[in-house]
């Protein structure tokens, strides 16, 4: 089984295959918790809680900035985003004793959609438009309180990519 995961300092994106097909996704929001460490150790909890981390053998973790369009983030986020990534490597890794491939997400997208981006096409919006092809995502998404689709499934559809991605 695989462990995809697509971490931001506000949202992480979590999804589970098991030989090609997804078993369970989501999101978590972080933004609440003061510390990476508080951060990372949220989302591994969640990750215990499920029934599937015990039957992980890799995990696929979004490399921090691997497909970053410059000049849209200040140097104090990508510092931030750096510094969460690095430690929520570490904490994976140490607290579940398997190691934490670090995968680029232009590499992943190519290998699942054939092409890693679409000139004119956002890439969370290029990878909306092309998961449902790998996957029925419906099951998955999250709806905003109000009715509308909540942006952070973006993070989750991300974490599929990883979970998707064989080395």
């Amino acid at each position: 089984m695989i462990l995809g995961l697509d971490a931001s300092t506000s949202t992480v994106g979590w999804a589970f295959s098991d030989n090609g097909k997804i078993v369970d996704a989501g999101f978590l929001d972080i933004s609440k918790k003061e510390t990476n460490k508080e951060k990372a150790l949220f989302v591994l909890d969640h990750l215990r809680s499920t029934a599937h981390l015990k039957h992980v053998t890799e995990v696929n973790l979004e490399a921090a900035l691997s497909g970053f369009a410059g000049g849209r983030t200040s140097q104090q986020v990508i510092i931030k985003l750096t510094r969460f990534n690095a430690l929520f490597e570490y904490i994976i890794s140490e607290e579940t004793g398997l190691k934490v491939n670090l995968c680029n997400v232009n590499t992943m997208r190519k290998q699942l959609f054939d092409k890693s981006r679409v000139k004119g096409i956002k890439p969370k919006d290029y990878v909306k438009m092309n998961i449902g092809v790998h996957i029925d995502v419906s099951k998955y998404d999250k709806k905003r309180p109000k009715g509308g689709w909540d942006d952070r499934n973006g993070d989750m559809y991300d974490a599929i990519v990883c979970a998707l991605y064989r080395l």
